[in-house]
């Protein structure tokens, strides 16, 4: 098997040594969990080590930026001008442009920059999701409509 990251991955290793190890581990554990992999990677002769933050005061600040991202992400709007939301949107959308940061969605919608930003992200995840279940014959006619959709927002 040929193995290799993600588009969007950055790791100081190669896919195929990660896999590699991943597949020790389950040798030797039964399962891959993330507990096992970080156990495995502790040492510093494991393939994996380098892909993590061993200086426990970065680590702890690059998790709790993790933290704040989820609690960012998690917030979802009930309700506009009295009306319940009939799907769950997220309150606030990560902008890169200019200096990456949050914004409220409604702020996001009406400029034309940050919606082209996120609706162009939306079409990436899509994108991935298609690429992902693809091979699943029960997802054909999702992945169809995705396909006429993208067709004619191209035209």
């Amino acid at each position: 098997m040929i193995y290799q990251w993600r588009a969007d991955s950055r790791f100081p290793i190669g896919a195929t040594i990660a896999a590699e190890r991943l597949s020790q581990i389950k040798k030797q554990n039964g399962e891959i969990t993330p507990r096992a992999v970080v156990d495995d990677a502790a040492s510093p002769k494991s393939p994996l080590h380098p892909c993590f933050e061993w200086d426990d005061s970065k680590a702890a600040d690059a998790h709790r930026l993790s933290q704040a991202r989820k609690l960012i992400g998690s917030i979802v709007v009930a309700e506009v001008n009295d009306k319940p939301v009939k799907y769950e949107t997220r309150a606030f959308v990560h902008i890169t442009a200019d200096s990456p940061r949050y914004e409220p969605i409604q702020v996001a919608m009406r400029t034309e920059s940050m919606r082209e930003e996120v609706i162009d992200r939306a079409w990436k995840e899509i994108a991935m999701w298609r690429t992902r279940y693809n091979a699943y014959v029960e997802f054909s006619e999702i992945i169809d409509a995705i396909d006429i959709t993208r067709r004619k927002r191209s035209v």
